[in-house]
């Protein structure tokens, strides 16, 4: 009778055993796959970060166009004025 209730024990510790790896090995995945979203999640950060970046540099670089652009435009202007003043005379 004894040897059975230690063969019970035995199979009792193994099973405890078994489901406890089991946890593990799952929860070791869960870990992994978590790293790897993880991973992806700043690769698209970084991304984004960068398509930001060249955003603001194409706004800037429309900003200084425009600013250009405006010299030029008073520039003509003036000499169009110049010109009609030295036409009246």
């Amino acid at each position: 009778m004894s040897s059975i209730i230690l063969d019970i024990g035995s199979v009792v510790a193994i099973v405890g055993l078994a489901i406890t790896v089991v946890k593990l090995y799952l929860e070791q995945r869960r870990a992994r796959r978590d790293i790897e979203l993880s991973k992806q999640g700043l690769k698209i950060l970084s991304r984004l970060v960068e398509t930001y970046q060249k955003g603001q540099e194409s706004q800037l670089q429309l900003q200084k166009q425009k600013l250009e652009f405006e010299k030029f435009k008073s520039a003509a202007k003036a000499v169009g004025w110049i010109w009609e003043r030295m036409e009246e005379d």
